[in-house]
């Protein structure tokens, strides 16, 4: 029969060898990425706070962001948030010819107008610089941050509906609350960082668990 020594060695084998390549992986990631924000989404984040809130959970490893405007929606005085996952990515499918390098990686979110106890939620994705939307739902405010347990309606599939009424939406969320090509660059662009920065302090934290 084995000996209790021989698997608490094994096991003292097996831990150290984990805890050495995370140790290589944090020193890697130190020498060749540089976790402070980058000068130029620095920039665009400082242009977006001229209309825009940016607000992160202080909880270690959550990855959402909320976007709060600084001024009511023409609709009413709607006030207006738009909330996304860093991790929840939306990939562009690759062309003919190129390269993983050429391949853009945008982000879902949730654009949520809320006023006299509802929210008209327009769940969308950026691809490039481009803001595309999915659907548009109604929800009560009080709902807004609640998981979908699919019990109400989510509303049309945006290529559901005639075309000049996709395009109509589309118009509106997109001008009506400058969703332009800075804002989208601003949301692939902070979700890359703090992927990042999460991802680095993930690698540390697994090493000190596991030492």
């Amino acid at each position: 029969m084995p000996s209790t020594r021989h698997f608490s060695d094994a096991s003292s084998s097996v831990r150290d060898d984990l805890s050495a390549i995370l140790a290589r992986e944090i020193e890697e990631e130190e020498a060749n990425v540089n976790v402070e924000m980058p000068e130029e989404l620095a920039e665009i984040k400082a242009d977006i706070e001229r209309n825009w809130r940016v607000v992160e959970s202080t909880e270690p490893g959550n990855m959402i962001v909320k976007l709060f405007r600084k001024e009511a929606g023409s609709i009413g005085g709607a006030k207006v948030m738009i909330q996304f996952n860093c991790q929840d990515r939306e990939d562009e499918e690759l062309d003919e010819g190129q390269g993983m390098d050429e391949l853009a990686s945008g982000v879902r979110f949730e654009a949520v107008l809320t006023k006299a106890g509802r929210g008209l939620v327009f769940s969308c994705f950026t691809i490039d610089t481009e803001v595309h939307i999915e659907s548009v739902s109604l929800r009560a405010a009080d709902d807004i941050d609640a998981e979908d347990d699919g019990t109400f309606y989510r509303g049309p599939e945006m290529h559901e509906l005639e075309g000049d009424l996709q395009q109509a939406l589309g118009d509106f969320i997109r001008e009506e609350y400058d969703l332009d090509a800075d804002f989208a660059a601003f949301l692939s662009m902070y979700a890359d960082y703090k992927e990042q920065v999460e991802y680095m302090n993930w690698l540390k934290t697994v090493k000190s668990f596991v030492h």
